[in-house]
């Protein structure tokens, strides 16, 4: 078992809202032992209490404005009083900087949607919270949370397509990637439709990027998504 004290640091950081400085932790690279990686890339570490997806919000104990690196640098005079008068008003001072739990980790994701949705984030960023909190209700074996906020990620992975601001939130995002991403989303709502339209986006770029594996991800997945249409479809058919 990895020593969750030397596997942890202290990183400051400054709150995009009231400037104020506080600490927040993260985890070491190097520390983390993969074990698995599921289809829509939520990754399963031999130390789960290091899993990086715990830290990734950060909540400022001031005023409560919580954002992740993601987050536009600056808010806009109309954005900060909007956080004024929706969360700093109503904010009793607590502190997220210490070791989290999933417990703690779904309350700072639920701070950032919401921060998210009143400041007008990119639709890449807000995809990203969403789907992270489906991770960690994953994690919990809770089906029906995850399988909602698997819902609103592929609403915004969508929007993000569509505006191409996929990049602002996740630098290693690329536009097979995405496609990629929301069908397999899609796939796992039973949507079986749209996640065949969104893989055969994907596979559009067989010959047009070096994403080999994403390529034979979206292969395996078109396939399995068929095969699912299909069952469900004679299901139907018998019911």
């Amino acid at each position: 078992m990895i020593d969750n004290v030397s596997a942890l640091y202290d990183k400051t950081s400054s709150c995009r809202h009231c400037q104020a400085t506080f600490s927040t932790k993260r985890i070491r690279s190097g520390t983390l032992t993969m074990v698995n990686r599921d289809s829509d890339f939520y990754t399963t570490f031999k130390e789960q209490s290091l899993n990086p997806i715990l830290y990734t919000v950060n909540v400022c104990p001031e005023c409560g404005f919580a954002f992740t690196d993601q987050f536009r640098d600056k808010l806009a005079p109309w954005q900060k009083q909007i956080v004024d008068e929706q969360i700093s008003s109503k904010w009793k001072p607590k502190d997220f900087g210490k070791v989290r739990h999933v417990p703690e980790a779904i309350v700072s994701y639920k701070l950032a949607i919401y921060a998210a949705e009143i400041t007008d984030q990119p639709h890449s960023v807000k995809a990203g919270l969403y789907l992270r909190l489906a991770w960690l209700y994953r994690y919990q074996k809770n089906v029906t949370e995850e399988m909602r906020f698997i819902d609103m990620a592929v609403e915004e992975y969508e929007q993000s397509y569509i505006h191409s601001d996929y990049t602002r939130g996740d630098k290693e995002m690329t536009e097979v990637r995405l496609l990629y991403l929301i069908g397999e989303l899609y796939r796992r709502l039973e949507k079986f439709d749209l996640a065949i339209k969104y893989f055969g986006k994907a596979l559009a770029f067989r010959n047009h990027t070096i994403e080999s594996g994403i390529i034979r991800m979206a292969q395996d997945q078109w396939q399995l998504a068929r095969e699912e249409f299909k069952e469900k479809k004679n299901e139907q058919k018998i019911g």
